[in-house]
């Protein structure tokens, strides 16, 4: 401001939003409307599946080939396909499976338990209260604990008596498998 001169080319920025060239969101989607947020997978950590070739679908679309992340829905119901944080492809699921060996381990009572299995069920304790220990520490120093292994796997094969790809998913003890239907 010069001698109570204000400048006419100093303008507030809520005056240039609306004529600004690029708007802060071309698509006119927001980020809480993204397909990822509404279907909410659980986390971020999924099994990678490959896709080797071009899968096409009836309607002149196709699923090109690369690595997608394979995420199983809460309902368990739908298989999601995830390129980039972008929903390409939901799959539906036509069997689930638990395996009954590991879900036996968690779903026994104490005395069910052989003497082996007792003291199993006492080395996972002690497991744990140092597991607790060292969150404890991780937390007052702010750094992250290192995550435990859990196995993951996602592959796809081409049936081609049904014309389908098998698609299945397997995250710690569960499994499901889904199916896409191609056109020939």
């Amino acid at each position: 401001m010069i001698d109570g001169i204000i400048t006419p080319k100093i303008r507030d920025i809520d005056y240039l939003a609306p004529s600004a060239p690029y708007p802060a969101i071309p698509s006119g989607i927001t980020v809480h409307q993204n397909s990822l947020y509404r279907y909410a997978i659980p986390t971020d950590e999924q099994p990678t599946l490959t896709i080797l070739d071009y899968i096409p679908d009836y309607n002149g679309n196709f699923i090109k080939p690369g690595h997608y992340k394979l995420a199983l829905s809460d309902d368990r119901e739908f298989l999601y396909l995830i390129e980039s944080q972008e929903l390409i492809a939901v799959i539906p699921v036509f069997k689930l499976a638990e395996n009954e060996k590991e879900l036996a381990k968690y779903y026994k009572t104490k005395k069910e338990l052989s003497s082996e299995e007792k003291a199993e069920l006492r080395k996972k304790k002690r497991k744990d209260k140092f597991k607790k220990i060292i969150d404890a520490k991780y937390a007052k120093t702010g750094a992250t604990p290192p995550k435990e292994y859990l196995h993951m796997e996602a592959s796809i094969e081409y049936i081609k008596n049904g014309g389908y790809y098998l698609i299945m998913y397997e995250k710690g003890f569960l499994r499901a498998w889904g199916a896409i239907k191609v056109k020939q």
